[in-house]
């Protein structure tokens, strides 16, 4: 018994001190003066793209066994807060015409490697001041779970502009312009990223945005970047606070700042330019470094950092503490779910 004691409190221990010298990873990189979208204890940070869900669960209390009782309510915790993570993955909205869901409505293969991404999460553990304990479970958009949720389909580098109008021509004529105009060759060398100041649009923050000029031609999107580029760094960065150091540290010293006219899509989503606006920004694209490393920021209101997601993409799950209910799920969007089970669940490096 003593022995077994000794086993779970070890286990307990280990679990938070890999929770506490991760923890420093969620608040470092872009994420300062992000823009924070929160729902219902699960929030992303659209500058840094890290998701975090968080749930709350109170231990039974007048156990025999208290260490035991911990351990049980910090794994039932990691399993609430995996399926509220997963239902925010399924949440985001990729462009101005899908969520993340709608991708994988019938794609069981892609969603089997999104449950078991999420299902290895990073999880870290709060005590609450009402004796419950919280447990929060967390992972990056970036790098490994981009890479399943967006779709390798996507033309990326293809160097088609797309047009609002939909007419290829139209693109291809105003991308000849840009390149052969003087303002290309000045801006190139003066500036070394772009900040598109969105700040009173109400924008929608999305994946994979498109920011066109005044005629409707496409300026920046997948297509004037490298699927690489986009799923180590995101295509750009929502920021609130243009005097981050965060800032600087994606677009450089020295970014071209630019302002929209418009909007663009039902969402809100996608961004027009003038057409000044759009040479310039075209001209600072042709920096290698510029493309490479995404060094695009989308400012927006920081009065409006923190707003409602859209309702949860699938349903709850049944979750006891001494078993997890693996029954399948039906979700809200017809995605066959399994409850999310952390037996074999380790902490993502």
């Amino acid at each position: 018994m003593r022995l077994y004691k000794f086993l779970l409190l070890f286990m307990l221990l280990t679990f938070s001190s890999i929770a506490y010298a991760e923890s420093p990873a969620v608040n470092s990189g872009n994420g300062f003066g992000g823009l924070i979208v929160k729902k219902e204890g699960a929030k992303i940070n659209w500058g840094n793209g890290f998701i975090t869900a968080t749930s709350e669960v109170l231990p039974m209390q007048d156990t025999i066994d208290p260490i035991r009782t911990r351990a049980l309510t910090v794994r039932q915790g990691g399993v609430e807060s995996r399926k509220l993570l997963l239902d925010s993955v399924l949440s985001i909205q990729l462009d101005g015409r899908r969520k993340v869901s709608s991708l994988l409505k019938n794609d069981i293969k892609t969603m089997n490697s999104l449950r078991g991404f999420v299902q290895n999460s990073l999880l870290s553990t709060a005590l609450a001041e009402s004796g419950s304990v919280e447990v929060s479970a967390s992972l990056n958009i970036r790098n490994g779970l981009s890479s399943i949720i967006i779709p390798p389909t996507i033309p990326f580098l293809s160097g088609i502009a797309p047009t609002i109008s939909g007419k290829r021509n139209e693109g291809a004529v105003m991308l000849e312009l840009a390149e052969n105009g003087e303002v290309a060759g000045r801006e190139a060398t003066v500036h070394s990223g772009i900040i598109i100041d969105a700040r009173g649009f109400n924008l929608t923050p999305v994946l994979l945005p498109l920011i066109y000029d005044g005629k409707g031609v496409g300026v920046y999107g997948p297509f004037a970047v490298s699927r690489e580029s986009v799923l180590k760094h995101g295509l750009v960065a929502y920021m609130v606070d243009d005097a981050s150091e965060n800032v600087r540290s994606r677009v450089g010293n020295f970014p071209l700042v630019v302002k929209p006219v418009n909007t663009q899509g039902n969402k809100k989503c996608n961004l027009v330019l003038s057409l000044d606006a759009g040479v310039k920004v075209r001209a600072v694209l042709k920096r290698k470094s510029v493309v490479d490393d995404c060094a695009v920021v989308i400012l927006v209101d920081g009065s409006k950092a923190e707003i409602v997601m859209e309702e949860s993409t699938s349903e709850g799950v049944d979750v006891a503490v001494d078993k997890v209910d693996t029954s399948t799920v039906d979700s809200g969007n017809g995605i066959q779910e399994d409850s999310l089970d952390d037996k074999t669940a380790v902490p993502a490096q």
